[in-house]
């Protein structure tokens, strides 16, 4: 395979990522500049449904397509070199992993991933026992336990979150 192909996929895999990152944070960033300054809490014009999302794919591939080039502009450099650099090699599986393993470790810390927190589980406990309401007592307490509430905020049951199954 010529280095001009390789160095193509090289830059563009994890050009495709970045891309992708940077295509989210510029859409959401103009979303919220339209949010703030233009339009705010009233209804949006139809025509931003449309142009917002073709924002994102033309910057998306903007972007990607520009990274495409470059690697193949630099494969094409290269190809003089008849050796395979291992360094670019690495620093391509880098590039790639590192966006891929920020996301997901910022999903962790979030609990969007990961095991369920414990008012979480004391929530889905209470709701699927037909309570409109689940409660807490305050973390410093040392108490574990989880409250079920009627709608008027009156205490029904209470009972340790260690009974409760995390699986469901």
């Amino acid at each position: 395979m010529k280095k001009r192909y390789l160095y193509s996929l090289l830059f563009g895999i994890p050009g495709f990522i970045i891309s992708i990152v940077i295509s989210f944070i510029i859409f959401g960033s103009l979303a919220g500049v339209l949010w703030i300054y233009a339009f705010g809490d009233s209804p949006w014009p139809s025509l931003t449904e449309i142009i917002l999302p073709t924002l994102f794919v033309l910057c998306f591939l903007i972007l990607w397509i520009t990274t495409l080039v470059i690697g193949f502009m630099t494969g094409k450099r290269l190809e003089k070199n008849s050796t395979l650099s291992k360094k670019h090699i690495l620093v391509s599986i880098g590039v790639t992993i590192l966006p891929v393993l920020c996301i997901v470790l910022y999903q962790l810390s979030v609990g969007n991933i990961g095991p369920r927190s414990d008012g979480e589980r004391c929530s889905d406990f209470c709701s699927q026992r037909g309570y409109p309401g689940s409660s807490m007592p305050p973390e410093d307490s040392g108490e574990r336990s989880c409250i079920c509430i009627d709608n008027s905020g009156i205490e029904i049951i209470e009972v340790p979150i260690d009974s409760i199954d995390p699986s469901k």
